[in-house]
C-alpha cells in the first residue's frame, strides 16, 4: 500500500478523459492524503489557478488534449507561476517530446497505465513526492516563489527563462524594495532546473546560492568574505577561509549594492570576473571561479560611472545582461496578488485564520503610489494583520495613515499628485519645497548629493532622530544610513 502523506498537498489533474480522471482521483484519495481537483477542459486551467489563488501545489497533465495541448499548458502554467511543479502524465510521449516539455518548464514526465490499479499510480505518487521535495528544498531560498501578473513583469520573467540556458553575468537594477534578490534567486533556481533537464546531477553542495551585501561590511571584512584569506593574513585570521567566489562553486553568487564597493575592491572584482580566478588575502596562489555572478544596485550606476565613482570597465563586465525591475507603482497588476500572498503567509506564521481585504482596502492599495515598493506592501499587510480588530478581514482603517490618505502629504494618487504640485510650485518660485527638493535663489540648482542629504534630514526629522525608523522610511539598511550621515556630515 502507498504510504499516506504527512503534509497533504492539493493536486490538479488535467485530462480530457473524464473516466480516467475519476479513476486516478479515486485511487489517489483512497491511498494517500492528497486533495485532488480534476479538470477535463484544459483551456480553463489558468482561470482555475486564478480562482483557487495559490491552493494548487502540483499540476499533473495529459499531453494530447483538445483545447490546449499539454506542451502549451506546461508553458502557460510555468509562466503563470514557475514555483508550481508540473508533471506530464501521458501514454503517447516520445523521447523528443519529453525533452521539449522539460525545456518548457515540466518537472517530470512519466507513462500512463491503462487503469487506476496499474503500477502507474504508484509511479505517479513517487513522481509527486520527488517534485514536491525539490520544491520544498527551494523554498528556504525563495519562500514565496516569483509572483507576478503584470505585463511589465512578464517581460522580466521571459528574460529570466532565457538566462536559465546560459551562465552569463547579470546586472539587476531597480528601486529599493522591488525584489531584486528574489529575481536573483529565481535566476539561480531556473538554471538548476534547466541543468537537471539536461541530465546533469545537481546538488545544493555543488550548486549553492550565496548572497553578499556589499554595503553592509567594512572594506577589510568584505575583501576577506569575497576572496577569502590565509591563516595569519591579518589580526584574527586564525585559519584559512574560502571566500564566497570559491564557496559558490558552480552555483550563483549574488552581490547586492554593488555600487558600494571601494574603487580598489572594484579592481579585484574586475579581475575575478575577467580571469575567472581569485587570490585570497595573504596568498600568492590564485583559485579558479566557476559560479555565475549576479549583481544588483538601486543607484544610478551609469551616472556613477560618468562621475568616476564606479569603474567603467567593471560596469561593462557586470552588465552583460541587464534586468530593469519596474517599481510597484508601475505594475499595478501585481499589487493584489502580492497582498493576498502576504496575507496567506502571515496567517500561517501567526497560526490563525486567513483574512480578506475589504473593497475599500483593495481600492486604497491600488491607489497608493508605494515609494517603498514590495517591501512596503509587505510591511503594510503585516502591520494591518497585527493591529487590525476584525479577525476575518483587513479594512482601510487598519492601514498606516499615508495609505489611508490622512497623512501629512495625503495618500494614494491624489497625495502623490499634490506632492508633485508643491514641488513644481517651489521650482517655479525658486523656493525650497516642503519635501526638501527644490532650487536655491539665483542660477544655482541643487546637486544630486544635496537632494539626497535633504531627503535624509527629512527622514530623520520624521522619525525624531531614530535611525532605524529613518532607514525604514528611506528603504535602506541602517549601516548604509550611517555611512550616508557621515558622508554628508548630517547632524542628528
Amino acid at each position: 500500500m502507498i504510504q499516506k502523506k504527512k503534509d497533504p498537498q492539493c493536486l490538479l489533474l488535467v485530462d480530457d478523459n473524464e473516466e480516467f480522471l475519476e479513476s486516478i482521483k479515486m485511487a489517489l484519495e483512497l491511498e494517500t492524503d492528497y486533495e485532488v481537483v480534476t479538470l477535463s477542459d484544459s483551456s480553463r486551467v489558468l482561470n482555475l489557478l486564478e480562482e483557487l489563488d495559490g491552493k494548487i501545489d502540483v499540476v499533473i497533465t495529459d499531453l494530447n488534449m483538445p483545447g490546449m495541448s499539454g506542451d502549451v499548458l506546461t508553458n502557460k502554467v510555468s509562466h503563470y507561476d514557475y514555483s508550481i511543479p508540473i508533471i506530464v502524465f501521458t501514454g503517447e510521449g516520445t523521447r523528443e517530446s519529453k525533452k521539449r516539455l522539460l525545456e518548457l518548464g515540466a518537472w517530470d514526465f512519466l507513462e500512463k497505465g491503462d487503469s487506476s490499479n496499474s503500477p502507474a499510480v504508484s509511479s505517479l505518487v513517487t513522481a509527486i513526492d520527488k517534485v514536491w521535495a525539490h520544491a520544498q528544498r527551494r523554498r528556504p531560498l525563495n519562500k514565496r516563489g516569483f509572483i507576478f501578473r503584470d505585463e511589465k513583469m512578464d517581460r522580466v520573467n521571459g528574460m529570466i527563462t532565457k538566462l536559465a540556458e546560459i551562465p552569463s553575468t547579470v546586472l539587476i537594477q531597480g528601486e529599493p524594495g522591488t525584489g531584486k534578490e528574489l529575481i536573483a534567486n529565481e535566476i539561480h533556481n531556473r538554471r538548476l532546473h534547466h541543468l537537471m533537464g539536461e541530465g546533469e546531477r545537481v546538488t545544493e553542495k555543488d550548486y549553492p546560492y550565496l548572497a553578499v551585501n556589499c554595503g553592509a561590511l567594512s572594506r577589510t571584512l568584505l575583501e576577506s568574505q569575497l576572496f577569502g584569506h590565509k591563516k595569519g593574513a591579518f589580526t584574527g585570521s586564525v585559519s584559512d577561509q574560502d571566500g564566497v567566489f570559491v564557496a559558490a562553486r558552480k552555483g550563483t553568487l549574488f552581490l547586492d549594492e554593488i555600487t558600494e564597493l571601494d574603487l580598489d575592491l572594484q579592481v579585484k572584482l574586475l579581475r575575478a570576473l575577467q580571469e575567472r580566478e581569485v587570490t585570497p588575502v595573504g596568498s600568492n596562489t590564485a583559485l579558479p571561479v566557476h559560479a555565475r555572478v549576479v549583481t544588483a544596485t538601486n543607484r544610478p550606476i551609469q551616472q556613477l560611472v560618468q562621475e568616476g565613482k564606479f569603474r567603467a570597465d567593471l560596469y561593462y563586465r557586470i552588465n552583460v545582461v541587464n534586468l530593469e525591475v519596474p517599481p510597484l507603482r508601475e505594475r499595478k497588476g501585481d499589487i493584489l496578488p502580492l497582498a493576498r500572498t502576504f496575507l496567506s503567509e502571515i496567517a500561517s506564521e501567526y497560526n490563525c485564520a486567513e483574512r480578506v481585504l475589504t473593497p475599500e482596502a483593495t481600492e486604497a492599495l491600488l491607489s497608493y503610489h508605494w515609494p517603498g515598493n514590495v517591501r512596503e506592501l509587505n510591511n503594510c499587510i503585516e502591520r494591518s494583520f497585527a493591529l487590525g480588530n476584525d479577525p476575518n478581514s483587513i479594512s482601510v482603517e487598519d492601514f498606516p495613515e499615508e495609505i489611508r490618505g490622512t497623512g501629512r502629504n495625503g495618500g494614494g494618487i491624489a497625495g502623490f499628485q499634490q506632492a508633485n504640485q508643491r514641488v513644481s510650485e517651489a521650482l517655479e518660485t525658486g523656493l525650497q519645497s516642503g519635501s526638501g527638493i527644490g532650487t536655491s535663489t539665483g542660477d544655482q540648482f541643487q546637486t544630486y548629493d544635496e537632494v539626497v542629504a535633504d531627503h535624509i534630514r527629512e527622514a530623520l526629522q520624521r522619525s525624531r532622530g531614530v535611525k532605524s525608523r529613518a532607514a525604514t522610511l528611506l528603504s535602506i539598511d541602517r549601516n548604509r544610513l550611517y555611512r550616508l550621515i557621515e558622508k554628508y556630515k548630517i547632524q542628528v
